[in-house]
């Protein structure tokens, strides 16, 4: 077991650094993909039971997505009217194809935040989530998995996806648009919506996770100045963040990678992660669990608990 745990996390780990090289190799960074290290290790190092269900749905659901962002990034609208259209959009599609393949949210916010204008995104989604996909498909396993988890009706998806907008209508009020939609972040609190429990330890880890990696992910490019030894560093230093907290979390490696995308502040990046995770996956703590649960219903019933 131990052994198909680390062959299996060893080519999740040479298809993110495949990534970058890439990227360096072709000069162009529009062709990392973070979420897609988080695909990648979802898939095959934790064996994501949700995400290996419908293996067609990891080449599908990213490549909608993406090229929906891609599309409405060309719209003639401000940054917040943006985030909140693609937010709409893609969870119509979530719904339409009755998915709960999270990182799928990351691929549509992407083209947006980083205002992606080159087709090399467009043709990297859909070649790196197709080999991915195709690859599930071959040399997955052939147990039949038990992925029976309870439909829950999309009123806390539509919810989750609602505060996320309020909160991109804040930031763009505030002028805070910096931290206003990290994706691992909204991936995180996607997939906790969606948890029979989310515990406080579970939030602190996952905050306290979130915050490391991205620690990690900025220090690593501003001193290396390669982005395959930055990524190597990334992906052992995030590995071992993990191994510390006994933190299942495949959106902390996009986080990692995510400051060779954006136009992150060095001094202040992981701080606006701390904060961004706190607030998102801390409201969602809070309407998880009892005290609002039984005073305004919101996100199910208390049996649920």
């Amino acid at each position: 077991m131990n052994k198909i745990f680390y062959n299996k996390s060893i080519i999740g780990f040479c298809i993110i650094v495949l990534m970058i090289t890439a990227s360096v190799m072709f000069n162009s960074r529009e062709i990392i993909l973070p979420e897609m290290a988080a695909l990648a290790v979802g898939c095959l190092m934790y064996q994501n039971p949700i995400w290996l269900s419908k293996p067609l749905h990891i080449f599908l659901l990213p490549s909608i997505t993406a090229v929906l962002g891609f599309l409405v990034n060309m719209l003639d609208l401000g940054l917040a009217q943006k985030l909140i259209l693609i937010l709409i959009l893609m969870l119509l599609v979530l719904k339409l194809f009755k998915s709960f393949l999270a990182p799928a949210l990351a691929t549509g916010l992407l083209p947006v935040i980083t205002n992606a204008e080159s087709y090399c995104f467009i043709i990297s989604i859909l070649l790196l989530t197709s080999a991915l996909s195709l690859y599930l498909i071959l040399v997955g396993s052939k147990q039949k998995m038990d992925c029976s988890i309870k439909q829950h009706s999309s009123r806390e998806g539509l919810i989750y996806i609602l505060f996320v907008a309020v909160w991109i209508l804040i930031c763009d009020q505030e002028k805070w648009m910096f931290m206003a939609a990290i994706p691992p972040v909204i991936v995180t609190g996607y997939e906790a919506v969606h948890k029979e429990v989310y515990e406080f330890d579970t939030f602190r880890k996952q905050v306290v996770c979130m915050f490391l990696a991205s620690f990690a992910g900025i220090q690593s490019i501003h001193f290396l100045d390669n982005l395959i030894l930055a990524v190597l560093l990334d992906i052992a230093a995030v590995y071992l963040i993990l191994s510390i907290f006994k933190c299942r979390l495949p959106p902390a490696y996009a986080m990692a990678i995510l400051p060779m995308v954006l136009n992150a502040s060095y001094a202040y990046f992981s701080f606006q992660v701390l904060l961004m995770s706190i607030i998102i996956l801390g409201t969602v703590f809070l309407c998880k669990n009892a005290v609002l649960r039984k005073s305004f219903g919101i996100f199910g019933s208390d049996k649920n608990l």
